[in-house]
């Protein structure tokens, strides 16, 4: 159903066509601008990206902090069918797998602090570069999935 919806979401984006006649329609601010014949060339308008829209669904149906025992299959399929993660990654996800299988608590997984932990010891030596690059990738896939985690408000 998110991926329908995601997929609805990115054809109704308008065309390049679109974008020029939305630019020529832009706010004063960018017309006087023009009129002041200033050479200074504007930043097209911000289009949010395909992978920036996935990210966000991921981690709006996914707590990276919390993740159920039961959660991390569907976590990892879910990153594969968006493309968010190859099959290095996935070899790289398996470290979360096995620190919840070696914990002893049955609990939720902080899968970004397993992350941030691993990330550490890759910057010690005697890590082989195969390695490094799978957990520098897994990395800043978590921190990307972070940072697009929609914050709580305190009550």
């Amino acid at each position: 159903m998110l991926l329908n919806a995601l997929t609805n979401y990115l054809q109704n984006q308008p065309a390049s066509s679109d974008l020029q006649s939305q630019q020529a329609q832009a706010p004063s601010g960018v017309s006087e601008r023009a009129e002041t014949g200033s050479d200074d060339t504007s930043p097209a308008l911000y289009t949010v990206s395909d992978r920036a829209v996935m990210m966000s669904a991921v981690a709006m149906e996914f707590d990276i902090h919390a993740l159920a025992p039961e959660q991390l299959g569907q976590f990892q399929n879910r990153l594969q069918e968006y493309g968010l993660i190859d099959n290095q990654g996935i070899q790289a996800l398996s470290i979360v797998h096995t620190a919840r299988l070696n914990s002893e608590d049955d609990g939720a997984v902080d899968a970004k602090a397993i992350i941030d932990k691993a990330y550490q010891q890759t910057q010690e030596p005697g890590t082989t570069y195969s390695q490094r690059k799978q957990i520098h990738q897994l990395h800043t896939l978590f921190s990307n999935l972070d940072s697009a985690t929609p914050q709580q408000k305190a009550s």
